[in-house]
């Protein structure tokens, strides 16, 4: 889903939230809609029409948005603690308003954290860097059937289909 079609699927109290977030935060929000683009046309190369499914395709997407959003936000901030609330603060809020069942749903929490917490190590890195090394954590990735399956897996991307 491009960055206008989400925008534009948004109820009213949504876009409040969001243009709040932007009268606050301007210069998060344009590195968020940045990483936001870049995230998807990546995604979208390395997987094709793949990437929105709950495989290790859309593991990779979200552990990926999360490091390009605290890459594009540390621009304007050294604060790396508050860029990274920043990140989690506007990627959990977009799992709260995207329609998604409890397994996804936890799924991508997770995978954003993963990716937060890889962004300590990858942030001086190159976007293709960040890719490879993304890509190469597959080797490590665990199916998940059931939520108790979350726990201790905080260094490891998960998905639930292959």
């Amino acid at each position: 889903m491009s960055f206008w079609n989400i925008i534009k699927s948004l109820d009213f109290k949504q876009l409040w939230i969001l243009f709040l977030w932007f009268i606050q935060h301007p210069l998060f929000m344009f590195a968020t809609a940045k990483a936001t683009y870049f995230t998807i046309r990546i995604a979208q190369k390395e997987f094709p029409d793949i990437h929105d499914q709950d495989n290790k395709a859309n593991a990779f997407r979200h552990a990926l948005w999360n490091i390009l959003i605290a890459k594009e936000s540390v621009k304007f901030s050294s604060d790396v603690e508050a860029v990274l609330n920043w990140t989690k603060r506007i990627t959990d809020w977009h799992e709260e308003f995207s329609p998604n069942k409890e397994m996804a749903r936890l799924m991508d929490l997770h995978n954003n954290q993963f990716g937060r917490n890889k962004f300590l190590d990858l942030k001086e890195k190159s976007t293709e860097t960040i890719v490879i090394s993304l890509k190469n954590e597959f080797t490590n990735a665990v199916q998940v059937k059931h939520t108790s399956e979350f726990k201790n897996l905080e260094n490891q991307l998960v998905y639930l289909e292959k």
